[in-house]
Formats: structure tokens, sequence, C-alpha cells
């Protein structure tokens, strides 16, 4: 009896200790994103590459804690058997081992927060920016009101230019945006809070008869009017309708810096800029000759488009080469509504949320 109870002590400790490293572990995870990316953006290839290969550690040493807390939680859910108590015994002392050696003494004692505070009744959170981030945006709106009777939460999606400009301006609390801030926004106060890494897919209609990939080099040919029939790529003679999004959303940033190396798009006569920052009319637009991109979040599983993979990789892997990274925006000195918010987005609850939307 008393052995079962050490037992399962000793595995509600582990269990506990594993998913607090997890939290730490995402957390160096996105910084390790966030600084990779800014290297590459100021030109330091070398730097950005190795910020890189740590983060690829990172996320294998995720994986491994993923498996871990599994584990831990079906020894939880399942009644013991005497004759294997020695056993769990030990498999649970080797990990505790193994989970305090790489944590320390502190973060095996301390637990991970699981509540955050709310914002006071009568507050007006105002959020603007990137359509990137509306389905999070709603979301969290939806979760704080509910949780914190009298507050409100106000979203738009202008833009990431529009919410930057917004936020410095004053007339918002919050920037969503999809780009890092540039050293010009930084020396205005704003300070970036890394949301979470974004993949760009790149589709085509569903009805298009091209069935194939394309590899990134093909892909910026076709953005910059190198590239302007199907056949080019291996599809049918006919002409490539480029439809690009809006130069005020921050999509179109991104895309162009991560896959036209921040060249120009194109001017051919088969390339059109939609004028508002929005995704659903676009997709609809591209019927059986037309190509665009957009948030994979926001693309996949729409019955209007197929998404295209990328040099033979589609958006939700690792590998996957267009990728950008999320921000919260906010202006220095916070106030009081903006520290609530930045410390909600910590919470296991809306973590959950960021990952699905």
């Amino acid at each position: 009896m008393n052995k079962t109870k050490t037992s399962l002590k000793d595995t509600q400790e582990a269990l506990e200790t594993a998913k607090y490293s997890y939290e730490e572990n995402l957390r160096e995870l996105q910084s390790i994103e966030q600084k990779a990316h800014a290297a590459q953006a100021s030109g330091d290839e070398a730097t950005a590459k190795k910020l890189m290969m740590q983060a690829i550690q990172v996320e294998e040493h995720l994986e491994v804690l993923d498996a871990d807390i599994k584990y831990l939680e079906s020894l939880l859910n399942e009644k013991p058997k005497p004759k294997n108590l020695n056993i769990i015994s030990l498999s649970l002392i080797s990990i505790a081992l193994i989970l305090f050696a790489g944590l320390g003494y502190w973060h095996f004692t301390q637990k991970a927060p699981t509540t955050t505070s709310c914002l006071p009744s009568g507050t007006i959170l105002r959020i603007n920016g990137s359509t990137s981030m509306v389905g999070i945006n709603k979301k969290l709106k939806g979760l704080i009101e509910s949780k914190c009777p009298g507050s409100v939460v106000e979203t738009a999606s202008n833009g990431t230019d529009v919410g930057i400009q917004q936020v410095t301006a004053g007339q918002v609390d919050i920037a969503a945006v999809s780009r890092p801030l540039n050293a010009q926004e930084q020396a205005k106060g704003l300070v970036a809070n890394f949301v979470k890494a974004d993949a760009i897919a790149v589709v085509v209609g569903k009805q298009n008869p091209f069935q194939q990939g394309l590899t990134t080099a093909q892909v910026a040919d076709i953005f910059k009017g190198n590239i302007t029939n199907w056949s080019a790529v291996g599809g049918q003679s006919r002409t490539i309708r480029v439809i690009n999004r809006s130069p005020v959303s921050g999509t179109h940033d991104a895309f162009r810096e991560l896959v036209l190396n921040n060249a120009a798009f194109g001017a051919t006569p088969n390339i059109t800029t939609h004028p508002i920052d929005e995704t659903t009319p676009i997709l609809k637009k591209l019927q059986t000759d037309g190509i665009s991109y957009g948030r994979y979040a926001h693309v996949n599983h729409k019955s209007v488009v197929r998404v295209v993979p990328i040099d033979g990789l589609m958006p939700d892997l690792k590998q996957y080469p267009i990728k950008r990274q999320l921000f919260y925006i906010y202006r220095e000195p916070m106030s009081p509504a903006v520290r609530t918010f930045i410390d909600f987005l910590k919470s296991p609850e809306v973590q959950k949320i960021i990952e699905e939307n």
C-alpha cells in the first residue's frame, strides 16, 4: 500500500515537472526563432543558420518531453498492478532524475503557472493589425470577456502596418502583426511579444489542372513575372494568373522577404494586386488558372483551393521553407491592461488557442 502511494506521488511530480519543462522549452524555441528571423532580416545568414540548428534541437527535446508527458498521464489514468510496482517506480525515478539534471533544482520544485489575473471590470483593450491573427484575436476576445466580466476587447484587422501605426500613436493598445519590428519602430518604444511561427501556403484553384508541386525558385519566378505560363513548370500551355495580396498585408511583406528575397513583385500583365487585405475573395478568384498565397491556417481545408507542395513539402512539416512569425506589439511603458494581456498569453488555455489558430 505504501509503495503504491509513493509510486502515484512520484508519477504526479514527474508529470508536473515534465509539463513545466515543456513550457520552458517552448518559450526558448520561440525566443530562438525570433532571434533567427531577426538575424536573417539583417543579412546575418551565418547566425541565422546557427540559431535554426539550435531550434531544431529544442524541437527534438520537445518531442521527447511530449512522449514522456503522455506516458506519465497514461500511468495516472490506469489502475497500477502490484506486480508492476517496482518496475513503475524505477521508471519514474529514472525519468525524474533525467528531468532534474536538465532543469536544475529550481525548475524541479516550482510549479508551472496555471492561472492568470483578469482585466479589471470596465477595461477596454483595443487590438488592430494583421488579418493573419483574426482567428486568434477573436478566440482571445471571447475567452477574456467570458472570464473577466465587465471587460471589453475590441478587435480589428486593417493590416500589420496600420496596427503598428495605431499602437505608435496610442490609438490602440496592441498591434497584431506578422513581421518583426524594424529598427525605426523599436526606436519609438515598440516591443514585440512572439506569438507563434506561421506557415504561408501557395494555393491554386481546386479546378486548376496543374497537379504538381513547385520549387521555391519557381514560386519566386512566378511572382516576379519571370515565369508567366503553366507549361514552364510542367503544366498546360496557358497563362498563369497571379493574384498578389495587398501591400498593407503582413503576409505580403513576409512572402516578399521569404520567397522573393526582398526583391519587388513583378509588374507583368498577368499579375494583379488585390486592393484589400483579405483572403476568401482572393481564393474565389483563382478558378482554373490563378495562383496566390495565404496563411496555411486560413487556406487549409478551403473547398475552392488546393495547397501546392513547395520543394516537396507541405506547410505542416517542420522543414517547410515558407514560414514567418506572428507577434503582439505594444508600446513602452506598458499599461496595466497590456501587462495583464501579455501575462494572459502564457496560460496553457491561451497557448492551446494560439496553437490551433
